[in-house]
């Protein structure tokens, strides 16, 4: 039988394991607990970043939404451009692709119909006549954007755009007319500010 100096060494002793499995108990708890916030932190900053869309659409919404979302993603990856008109970039796109529909969008993942003349980029060629230039291939559709916005930003045909946006003009029904080196055809302007109208009716891009 313990007597009593036995008694209270073992309570001692049972005291301090107690005290010990307590502190190991919270140091796991705080550890598990700051690592799930960390997790919780890291996943909430991937979820802010943009991503590349999939591009995949069946309709015309979602054409204008997968390009909204790679501009978003142009501009996050490029933080030092200049940004441009999205009405004129988004009816652009929807003209030269023919609403992410022409064989130059599906394929080469062009949707602007920028062309190159060095024949060993990525190319398709417009017909099977022999050509100098071909229609540039990309990646992905958000590398097409990318480059357009590039072209618009230091293109030499392009300084009376970017003279209009420093006098503050972002009316997209004026700076379509300094886009002369795009106009494939007479109709061109007129065509681009009908998309414009038509997106602004029909279609939400805010």
């Amino acid at each position: 039988m313990l007597n009593g100096q036995d008694m209270i060494t073992m309570l001692k002793k049972f005291k301090t394991i107690f005290q010990t499995l307590m502190v190991v108990f919270v140091v796991l708890f705080c550890t598990i607990t700051f690592l799930h916030y960390v997790d919780d932190v890291k996943a909430r900053a991937e979820a802010s970043i943009p991503q590349k869309p999939d591009f995949e659409h069946t309709n015309n919404q979602q054409f204008l939404d997968n390009i909204l979302q790679c501009v978003d993603y142009v501009y996050w990856k490029n933080k030092d451009f200049e940004k441009v008109n999205v009405e004129l970039l988004l009816a652009q796109a929807a003209l030269e692709s023919g609403w992410g529909d022409s064989r130059f969008a599906k394929v080469g993942k062009n949707l602007f119909g920028i062309r190159t003349y060095d024949l060993q980029d990525p190319h398709m060629l417009p017909s099977n006549t022999p050509k100098k230039w071909g229609v540039r291939v990309y990646e992905h559709e958000c590398y097409s954007i990318e480059h357009y916005i590039k072209i618009l930003n230091n293109g030499a045909n392009f300084e009376d755009y970017r003279k209009l946006r420093e006098d503050g003009i972002d009316d997209p029904m004026i700076l379509v007319e300094t886009l002369g080196a795009y106009a494939s055809d007479k109709d061109y302007f007129p065509k681009i500010k009908s998309i414009i109208k038509k997106i602004r009716k029909s279609y939400k891009i805010n």
